[in-house]
């Protein structure tokens, strides 16, 4: 639909296009589902966001959703001034109703929620890897055990199988020294997910036993 279509908040779905983000790869996509909610859906707000846009003077399918006019300038959202906004929110509400202190919100708290909010709805784990963007397990991260409702019948589900059988593998199992372990400190995926740097990048010796 275009941006000026008078129905564009009634789309079936929006889709969302990052040319460029930290995991380098470029033109992702992600589609969102209008939820029918009228608040918390994604349809409403984006087509709501489109409309502000386009009525700034000056401004055509190729502005960003950053843009914001101040006065009878168009300025830009940043993260500096987003983070300002969050904390903000948290002093109205209130540090001591939501347990958080202000200081300790950012940009990543968007993220967090976000992850949560998918983990608690039952979502799969690839699910929320896609949706976030996600190339590894490093979104866990954000999963906060500590919310009441993440240990929702755990301990029910946890005595449905009170008697199991051990079955024993014939194959010789791998030492933990091994660098292909998911996770180990040498393996190269954890390597590379904790910044660019080439120098910390893992590489087998000449003569490995695990090559």
């Amino acid at each position: 639909m275009s941006h000026d279509d008078p129905a564009l908040e009634m789309s079936d779905c929006i889709v969302i296009t990052f040319e460029m983000q930290k995991k380098e790869e470029k033109n992702d996509t992600v589609h969102h589902k209008s939820s029918g909610d009228t608040i918390m859906c994604p349809v409403k707000a984006a087509a709501e966001l489109v409309r502000r846009i386009r009525g700034y003077p000056g401004t055509d399918g190729d502005t960003p959703v950053s843009a914001l006019l101040v006065g009878s300038k168009i300025t830009h959202v940043t993260s500096k001034l987003m983070v300002g906004y969050l904390r903000d929110a948290v002093k109205a509400i209130g540090e001591d109703i939501l347990n958080i202190d202000a200081e300790d919100i950012g940009t990543h708290s968007i993220r967090s929620g976000a992850a949560m909010a998918m983990f608690m709805g039952g979502l799969p784990v690839y699910m929320i890897m896609l949706m976030g963007r996600w190339s590894s397990d490093a979104f866990l991260r954000y999963i906060r055990k500590q919310i009441e409702q993440f240990s929702h019948d755990v301990s029910a589900k946890m005595i449905t199988n009170m008697c199991y059988r051990y079955m024993p593998v014939p194959t010789e199992s791998t030492t933990n020294r091994d660098p292909r372990q998911h996770n180990n400190p040498n393996n190269a995926e954890t390597r590379r997910n904790v910044g660019g740097d080439a120098n910390r990048q893992a590489r087998l010796p000449a003569f490995s036993q695990f090559t």
